[in-house]
């Protein structure tokens, strides 16, 4: 007996002073085959090169759902994985906002949505019965002097609430690196929107640029934002004549420019311009239309018009880079719905959805770190791209689908199609590249070619160092819409279904672009990470519930209690 209270003794202090250790040490496997416990090398690159101390302070505790307990659980495994980096320099900790003082409860809510907090209201059970709760699934992030708000939940309208929370916790190590990043930034890399050309206006780019839902997802988080006119010149004093050269110069100050939907030609001095900047490593973004053609025509010529091919001035210049915006429409069976008026009834419009195969909702094939596990991007009146043999690298980051057949310009554009639809079997010509990736030395378009008056002081460059540019073949894709009486909505709204974020792909898509050509790629590599959210089927839970508790509270016992009786058993055939 005194054998076995001696045994039993060993084991239980060996236990305590086993948890003891390992509760100073970090001594993790990830088993998962998400690797959702593993901190990316790219996060670790980041938190080890910390000047001063990051202080993370999240407002979600207390009493919660099971769902927003297993996000609270994924984000505090987080950060003690990030504080098990650079714990010197690191530490957080979690926050109940619903105190029990309401005045002061409401106070600190008040204050915590002045730094930029998103409330959520939540159903919880209490004393067999539903009420209303407040709750900041987000952080406030301190470093130095400055302070940064991040909303963590990424609520989506077409989504369940588990879904939401999913895409959620995938994107949590993201976020807070993301918002590392920007907080101890000690200054923006800037971008800039080309104008001049009759691209889209600042209201068409707000929400990509500064975001109409007040949330972190936006260019402006990262970059410094601007518009840049380049036909507005410096002129030289000596001769009183545009100074180009200072006009690339002053371009070189982005790192990236974004040329979203022109509508009026280039002239030869733009062109220009445009490929010295490029030559000198500058980086474009191109959504370019090969076609004209807008839904607006269709309700001022009656149901019809003609679409004619978008004459920019730019086929040289694209064709010299490695790629051919075509002078056609896609048509593809998987698109978004656009209402059509079906009758009358008492006067008031009947209104039913169809089908408009103008606008196909891209989903990308390819793994590439920009596309992989997007959302469906939705386009309008898109056209299709021809891959040109050159030295340059090519990537497909965005294609139709297979049911897809293409309609060349000029073309009738017509409500008609959708009464009398073509047959399925007809849109059968495969997948159409509509984004491409170009990486390599580009060559110029000037090369070997008649260059603009007073080229002496240009310093003119016929090719470029490794440099990368993205095409696509839509300029609506970038366009938020803005109602006539002038309200803003986000990019991905539907205006038809009212549905805020029916295509929320579009922002993070164009976004992942941004970031790949301004060299952030430690944040798409991050990004990348694909977890698998395995909650509880309630349905299941509630129908088998009896079972699940006999399996979890008795069936343990009974184990327990068979094993020490086969224990004594075992003792007293031994010592007999």
């Amino acid at each position: 007996m005194k054998f076995i209270i001696k045994n039993t003794i060993t084991i239980i202090l060996s236990v305590i002073i086993l948890n003891v250790i390992f509760g100073y040490i970090n001594f993790n496997f990830d088993l998962t085959s998400d690797k959702r416990y593993t901190i990316s090398e790219e996060s670790k690159k980041i938190l080890k090169n910390l000047e001063d101390k990051i202080y993370i302070k999240i407002y979600l505790d207390g009493n919660l759902p099971s769902e927003f307990e297993f996000f609270k659980n994924s984000m505090q495994t987080l950060l003690k994985n990030i504080r098990s980096v650079n714990s010197d320099l690191f530490e957080f900790d979690f926050n109940n906002p619903n105190i029990n003082d309401e005045e002061k409860k409401i106070t600190l809510f008040n204050q915590l949505i002045d730094l930029g907090l998103s409330p959520t209201d939540i159903q919880i059970n209490k004393d067999d019965s539903k009420i209303t709760q407040r709750i900041f699934p987000g952080a406030i992030i301190y470093y130095k002097d400055k302070t940064l708000a991040v909303n963590l939940l990424k609520n989506t309208a077409n989504k369940s609430p588990s879904s939401s929370i999913n895409h959620s916790i995938e994107n949590l190590e993201y976020e807070i690196i993301s918002s590392i990043i920007k907080i101890t930034k000690k200054e923006n890399d800037k971008i800039a929107f080309l104008t001049g050309n009759g691209q889209l206006s600042a209201e068409h780019v707000y929400d990509i640029s500064h975001s109409v839902m007040n949330d972190n997802y936006n260019l402006s988080n990262y970059y410094d934002v601007e518009r840049f006119n380049i036909k507005e010149y410096i002129i030289d004093s000596l001769n009183n004549k545009n100074n180009i050269a200072f006009q690339i110069s002053r371009l070189l100050k982005y790192k990236v420019v974004i040329i979203a939907k022109p509508t009026l030609a280039f002239n030869d001095l733009d062109k220009y311009i445009i490929d010295q900047y490029i030559m000198n490593g500058g980086k474009v973004l191109w959504l370019v239309d090969g076609v004209k053609a807008n839904m607006d025509s269709l309700k001022t010529q009656g149901g019809s018009f003609i679409a004619m091919k978008n004459n920019l001035n730019i086929d040289d210049q694209l064709f010299k880079y490695g790629v051919r915006i075509n002078a056609n429409l896609i048509q593809d069976l998987r698109s978004a719905q656009i209402p059509i008026v079906t009758g009358y009834s008492n006067n008031i419009p009947q209104q039913n959805f169809f089908t408009w195969p103008y606008y196909p909702i891209l989903y990308s094939q390819k793994k590439h770190s920009l596309s992989k596990n997007i959302d469906g991007v939705k386009c309008e009146f898109v056209s299709s791209i021809d891959l040109i043999k050159n030295n340059i690298k090519k990537t497909i980051l965005l294609e139709s689908s297979e049911n897809s057949r293409l309609i060349l310009s000029p073309s009738n554009i017509s409500l008609e199609i959708l009464r009398n639809p073509p047959p399925k079997s007809s849109f059968s010509q495969g997948r159409k590249t509509i984004g491409v990736l170009l990486e390599g030395k580009f060559e110029s378009v000037y090369k070997n070619r008649i260059l603009p008056k007073d080229n002496s002081i240009l310093n003119f460059k016929e090719s470029s160092i490794e440099n990368k540019m993205i095409v696509i073949s839509d300029g609506d894709i970038i366009s938020n819409y803005v109602s006539k009486t002038g309200n803003v909505y986000p990019l991905g709204y539907d205006k038809y279904r009212k549905i805020t974020e029916a295509y929320a792909g579009n922002k993070y898509f164009l976004i992942n672009l941004v970031q790949y050509l301004s060299d952030n790629q430690q944040l798409n590599l991050i990004k990348s990470k694909n977890l698998s959210l395995r909650m509880l089927d309630k349905k299941k839970i509630k129908k088998n519930r009896l079972t699940i508790e006999i399996i979890n509270i008795i069936l343990p016992v009974v184990l327990l209690s068979l094993f020490s009786i086969f224990f004594k058993l075992y003792e007293k055939k031994k010592y007999a």
